[in-house]
């Protein structure tokens, strides 16, 4: 009896899926050269698309003892019965050990084996005959009946046929080993109250976009809550979020009449859930107070593009203690340029000189000054060139 193989792994890492139920105890000393036998394999919708990473096979003969097999190739095709269509991908030649589940690493090849939607198909191509040859090696199968629409082969007259059909009493021992490809996105929070909110003065909350699929989540669209009292302010955004990252939308309003209302924002992106929206509400204003509050704003980037420093302005209504930090657009810290510094009312300045917290020089890029104080957050993009 062949050793059945090891459970699933969490989804974004190496998943396998098997096609059998049982151990594999039987060999099908039934095939001629340029013959195939396989399995169809059909995962769960969410996680598709899917990369390729192993395949396992089992191989076996009735007695042991045969060593190892050369065949002819490896094939997966990109559909099901009853026609698979030709191969996306074929590994030639390999070697199995009778009495083992043979796999066979197809990881050196990243991104050439990816299955979009749907079933597919993974078969062993036979170099040599072992019809009627009981001593013979061969693929194994399981004791546990034939899954119908599960195994296949490919015979030699006849095509593509089931292998239940053909007496195969089994499923044959093939597993695939595979990484999710699937991109989900979610925001935290996903709603935002401002509640009480002061008049005249700009509030800001932020919200993060999350990656919380298996592959780059590539934001390419917010929109939303643009008219007054909201604003959301995008500059915080990279186009790019790693798996397990996050990516913050700055979310602002700054009421000018004791009216309470609500907006909603629609982050568009290439996940399969996008879009999200984030719901937004101004819960109940305090009294309205001198529009001068609203001189607080980032006024001007000097030079911009830069090699090797800048001066970044800004504007405060009054004296106020603010930070000045410089991120990547990935959504890392690079540097903190003030920390609730009191910083006088009207213009006032900072430079950064293109160095991180560690006093090393950052490579070229755009990178993203955010000033925050009890006002809230203003950002802009800064871009050096090297």
């Amino acid at each position: 009896m062949l050793l059945t193989a090891s459970g699933a792994h969490a989804q974004c890492s190496e998943t396998q899926f098997q096609n059998y139920t049982g151990g594999g105890q039987f060999a099908c000393p039934c095939f001629v050269a340029g013959e195939e036998a396989g399995a169809v394999f059909t995962l769960p919708a969410s996680v598709y698309p899917i990369e390729i990473l192993k395949v396992g096979i089992g191989w076996g003969s009735q007695f042991g003892g045969t060593g190892q097999s050369l065949q002819q190739a490896i094939h997966i095709y990109a559909a099901g019965l009853p026609n698979p269509g030709s191969p996306i991908f074929t590994l030639e030649g390999p070697q199995l050990t009778d009495g083992a589940i043979n796999e066979y690493n197809l990881g050196p090849i990243p991104g050439e084996i990816v299955i979009p939607s749907g079933p597919f198909t993974v078969t062993l191509e036979f170099m040599t005959d072992n019809a009627g040859d009981f001593f013979a090696p061969s693929v194994v199968y399981d004791g546990n009946g034939c899954q119908a629409g599960k195994n296949v082969v490919f015979a030699i007259p006849g095509g593509w046929q089931s292998a239940c059909a053909l007496g195969v009493s089994g499923d044959w021992v093939f597993y695939v080993k595979y990484r999710s490809l699937n991109v989900t996105q979610a925001a935290s929070p996903p709603q935002v109250t401002f509640s009480n909110a002061p008049g005249n003065q700009t509030t800001c909350t932020t919200v993060n976009i999350q990656n919380t699929g298996c592959s780059t989540l590539v934001i390419n669209g917010i929109s939303g809550c643009g008219t007054a009292p909201f604003s959301v302010d995008t500059t915080l955004t990279s186009h790019s979020v790693a798996p397990g990252a996050s990516t913050p939308i700055s979310v602002c309003v700054t009421p000018t009449t004791p009216n309470n209302g609500n907006c909603s924002i629609s982050v568009m992106s290439n996940a399969s859930n996008s879009p999200t929206t984030i719901n937004v509400t101004l819960d109940g204003v305090t009294a309205v107070g001198s529009p001068a509050l609203n001189d607080y704003d980032i006024t001007g980037v000097v030079p911009n593009p830069f090699n090797p420093q800048t001066s970044i302005r800004f504007s405060l209504p009054r004296e106020l203690a603010v930070t000045a930090e410089v991120w990547s657009v990935d959504g890392s810290r690079v540097t903190t340029l003030l920390k609730n510094d009191a910083r006088t009312a009207g213009e006032n300045e900072v430079r950064w000189d293109g160095r991180n917290s560690s006093g090393e020089r950052v490579a070229s890029g755009v990178y993203l000054f955010r000033l925050t104080s009890a006002l809230g957050a203003r950002t802009t993009r800064l871009v050096l060139l090297e």
